[in-house]
């Protein structure tokens, strides 16, 4: 396995399978406006990835930053690659790039309710394997509840403020003030 980073522009061809995979992975209410994504990234506070294997199209990340946080806003495997060690891969070149960061991400809550709970205890068990920890906040973005995963190697927490000063400083005033309003972040009592 040759795992590589590319900046997101980078050829068409890269550009359209990026494109595919991000709107056919998540959800229709869980993703940002593709545009706004772009023009983000381009503003120095996201990184916007496609990951290769050789030449090999793999999947998609999207990174914002801010002071010491990175924030893992969206992250796919192609269809195709799954259940090749790719996942566990990307996120030990994350780490690595991101070293010096505390990074987090958000997963579904564990609803035992919800019709997708056997995906959601996978998809929790793969990053807790890969060593990312419960934060014990969560964020609500819509109509979907997150629970917060972080990483660093000092095991550092992120709090909620934390959170909340990267999504502001992220999305700009006009976004901002556009799009957080629908996002609500507090701790979990569990």
């Amino acid at each position: 396995m040759n795992l590589r980073l590319r900046k997101y522009n980078i050829s068409k061809e890269s550009k359209n399978k990026v494109e595919e995979l991000y709107f056919s992975a998540f959800p229709k209410d869980e993703q940002l406006p593709y545009w706004m994504m772009k023009l983000l990234s381009r503003k120095k506070s996201a990184d916007f990835y496609s990951i290769y294997d050789k030449k090999d199209f793999v999947g998609l990340a999207y990174v914002a930053t801010y002071k010491d946080t990175a924030y893992l806003f969206f992250f796919a495997i192609d269809e195709k690659q799954r259940g090749k060690g790719y996942g566990s891969a990307f996120l030990s070149a994350l780490k690595e790039k991101y070293k010096d960061y505390k990074i987090l991400l958000a997963i579904e809550q564990l609803d035992q309710n919800a019709p997708n709970i056997d995906e959601r205890i996978r998809r929790k068990n793969f990053y807790t394997k890969n060593g990312f920890y419960d934060l014990n906040f969560t964020m609500t973005e819509q109509s979907v509840t997150y629970d917060m995963l972080g990483y660093n190697k000092d095991n550092k927490t992120v709090t909620e403020q934390e959170f909340f000063c990267l999504n502001k400083n992220f999305f700009g005033k006009i976004f901002y003030n556009l799009f957080y309003k629908r996002i609500y972040v507090e701790p979990r009592d569990d």
